[in-house]
């Protein structure tokens, strides 16, 4: 059975981010003894995917997370695990994936929605993967952390009408290296497929996209955008930074 595909159920960007505020560089044993409100299970669980996802060695990323909002540092957690070459990142997308086609305005089915990852993971030649219907908990836990929340309390999916800039910008900074790697400055064709996976990303209606993308064209003066009858086209001169989004 292939491991590391499940995501801890335990897992909240709230929690996490109490870690990081207390010290980045906390032993697990140590938060153990500081925060006694929280089940040591959880701590365990929070504290892998924050492993996961955050490079705690990185100051410049640690001293960015400090200065975060919970809008933004939610959405960044988001980004870090769509975005990873890791098996949570290829399980996180799965879900997402599945929601985006098969769950608009419908209740969530955690069965379900576990059958279907581990039916594509077979479909892809991953075989028997660690997967269970508490590895959708936690994706749901970050899908849930976003604001405007794509599911609502009664856990009905739906997808939403705003993102924010700097989301959608991480978005299209997922298609390029998924592209190109880590090279900046081609112009690439918003396709059918590309269009799609960036609503998917930024869990929005594909009939707003065309908005918010004129929108981050006019906040980022390195993303050149072009929306013509033809087609769609956006183009990063460079990498974003912290100072981009902060």
């Amino acid at each position: 059975m292939s491991r590391g595909y499940h995501i801890q159920h335990n897992a909240k960007p709230s929690i996490i981010r109490e870690f990081i505020e207390y010290s980045p560089n906390a032993k697990k044993s140590e938060l153990k003894e500081v925060f006694l409100n929280i089940k040591p299970s959880i701590i365990d669980d929070n504290y892998t995917i924050m492993n996961k996802l955050i490079n705690r060695e990185d100051k410049n990323e640690i001293e960015n997370l400090l200065k975060m909002d919970e809008v933004i540092f939610n959405n960044y957690l988001h980004y870090k695990l769509y975005s990873s070459s890791l098996p949570i990142g290829w399980s996180y997308r799965s879900v997402i994936h599945i929601l985006f086609e098969e769950y608009k305005d419908k209740k969530i089915n955690y069965n379900d929605i576990e059958q279907k990852v581990k039916d594509k993971a077979f479909n892809e030649g991953l075989g028997s993967i660690s997967f269970s219907s508490n590895s959708v908990r936690g994706a749901i836990n970050f899908i849930k952390s976003l604001y405007p929340s794509p599911i609502d309390e009664n856990n009905i999916f739906n997808l939403r009408d705003y993102c924010q800039p700097h989301l959608l910008l991480w978005g299209v900074d997922y298609l390029y290296k998924k592209q190109w790697g880590e090279e900046y400055g081609s112009l690439m064709l918003l396709d059918s497929e590309k269009i799609e996976e960036l609503c998917k990303f930024c869990l929005i209606d594909e009939d707003v996209l065309d908005n918010h993308l004129k929108e981050l064209g006019f906040m980022y003066d390195f993303v050149e955008i072009s929306i013509k009858a033809f087609g769609k086209y956006i183009r990063l001169k460079r990498a974003w930074s912290f100072n981009d989004i902060l």
